[in-house]
């Protein structure tokens, strides 16, 4: 490992804390073994199997670690690891594998001010909930604790996680002081761990490990005898972190923008990857055939992993096609089964309880769809939710329009192309239909499609193919009645006339 070397800015980090650190900044945890509540923990693998820290998944596809993982500054560049990067995430015993995932490191995002970096998975991590991230430092003396995959007293690589008791000491600045309860000590290979306070029965990042002396660890002098650590405060970073790590509606290649899926005229499926100005990529391939007539949506998380899924009806069979993370499809599962007429709209979350729901036309009446979050996707019986009317619509789901945190839905009447507004309800319902646009003829305008946030202002858009076969783009606008359509730019120039469906 190679010695730590002191920039200007860590070294007047550790004169503010009065510690003079030696050896690789990336340090490991002698405590008991830790227990399943804390399989949040990551073990970090940089380069070969020689250099490793740990760290913390803060949402399915995201972990929080210590810059100094990764750069002995602390402060690594923004973009791909500049070594290949493995990620273990979900499992406190190394050696069982029957529980959590391993993953690759496929970008790194520094904090500007401190020794923190988040690091982005190639796909999620499904059935390992993410830690709870603290909205208020650590007060003076509060009771702590550190958990890590690094060095103990007695063994260079433990296999499992530890941790160990802290009394913590906060200050103003990004640091916060560490002093061992008992014989708790952060060793090397401990970098990045998290640091956790429990609120009730809710176990609470207010840290990462940074540095420490490591006297008592294996390998460090036996003349060292500090063994008082520092940790780095992400509380007052939290905005930071969530606005980063929470995923985008409608975004299904990873790049936190909405994107487009469509159904061309020979039965292909293609994802066209918004740019978050409400225009879009060149499109990729990612259904190669028996599309046609299938009823295709995208809004959620199905399978837990942090990534939007496509839902479709393809034959009769309800079915969810996971995504592998930058928008390509796994192998379908089945999940229900629905008149091979029914129209689908993966809608968001309607009641609030962290699980994706789904809205179904047919028989004239609409239902909603209860769905379930895990590793296994499936969806509760159906709900009937309006009880006629509702086999001349077109539905689509733009998101929250009203800015009240509840989904809404989109509707277009084919019969004079009025579209309305319906703002979701607390029971999972939707409100009296209001006006949102019109002029939306199938002739004028063939096929709709919510876009979500497409270009990133906080308003919810929509794309719409025209009767030139173009694609236009509409700017989500509001007046004294709510929601309504803004104004439109072209988007598409062409071509859009073979498409059949899009979502």
């Amino acid at each position: 490992m190679s010695q730590f070397r002191r920039s200007t800015q860590v070294s007047a980090l550790i004169g503010a804390v009065g510690l003079s650190l030696f050896g690789s900044p990336a340090q490991a945890l002698e405590g008991p073994a830790a227990d399943a509540s804390q399989n949040f923990t990551a073990r970090i693998v940089v380069g070969d199997s020689e250099h490793s820290c740990s760290g913390v998944l803060v949402s399915q596809r995201w972990v929080l670690t210590s810059g100094s993982c990764f750069d002995p500054t602390g402060h690594p560049a923004a973009g791909a690891p500049a070594a290949t990067t493995t990620v273990t995430v979900g499992r406190t015993d190394l050696n069982q594998t029957s529980t959590g995932a391993v993953r690759t490191a496929i970008e790194l995002v520094p904090a500007p001010d401190r020794d923190l970096v988040l690091v982005k998975l190639n796909t999620g991590v499904a059935g390992v909930k993410p830690v709870s991230l603290a909205t208020t430092p650590v007060s003076a003396d509060e009771a702590v604790t550190a958990a890590g995959f690094g060095r103990t007293k007695t063994t260079w690589v433990p296999d499992t996680l530890h941790s160990g008791a802290f009394t913590a000491a906060g200050d103003s600045s990004t640091d916060i002081a560490l002093t061992p309860a008992g014989d708790a000590l952060i060793c090397q290979g401990d970098a990045g761990g998290p640091v956790l306070r429990t609120n009730g029965q809710t176990q609470e990042l207010v840290g990462v490990a940074s540095r420490s002396w490591q006297g008592g660890c294996l390998g460090t002098p036996a003349t060292e005898t500090r063994t008082s650590a520092v940790a780095t405060r992400v509380d007052d970073v939290r905005a930071w972190i969530t606005g980063i790590v929470t995923p985008v509606p409608g975004d299904m290649n990873g790049d936190n923008k909405p994107d487009l899926v469509a159904i061309d005229n020979t039965g292909k499926l293609f994802l066209y990857p918004g740019t978050g100005t409400g225009a879009l990529g060149a499109r990729l391939q990612i259904g190669s055939g028996g599309w046609s007539g299938a009823s295709v949506t995208h809004r959620g998380d199905w399978n837990g992993d942090g990534m939007e899924d496509i839902v479709a009806v393809v034959g009769g069979e309800l079915r969810v096609y996971p995504n592998r993370g930058d928008g390509t499809l796994g192998a379908a599962i089945k999940i229900g089964t629905l008149p091979t007429t029914a129209r689908i709209v993966g809608i968001g979350d309607t009641t609030l309880d962290g699980k994706p729901d789904l809205l179904a036309t047919y028989d004239d009446k609409l239902y909603r769809y209860p769905g379930t979050s895990s590793t296994t996707p499936s969806v509760g019986a159906p709900v009937a939710i309006g009880s006629s009317g509702w086999n001349v619509m077109t539905l689509t789901a733009h998101g929250d329009a009203d800015k009240d945190g509840r989904v809404d839905l989109l509707a277009r009447d084919t019969r004079d192309g009025i579209l309305y507004n319906y703002l979701g309800q607390p029971n999972g319902t939707f409100s009296d239909r209001t006006e949102f646009g019109h002029g939306y003829t199938v002739t004028n305008r063939p096929l709709i499609a919510g876009a979500a946030d497409a270009d990133r202002n906080g308003v919810a858009d929509m794309w719409a193919t025209a009767g030139d076969g173009t694609l236009k783009f509409y700017k989500g606008g509001s007046d004294i009645h709510g929601p309504i359509d803004g104004p439109s730019i072209q988007v598409g120039s062409g071509g859009w006339g073979s498409i059949t469906s899009i979502s």
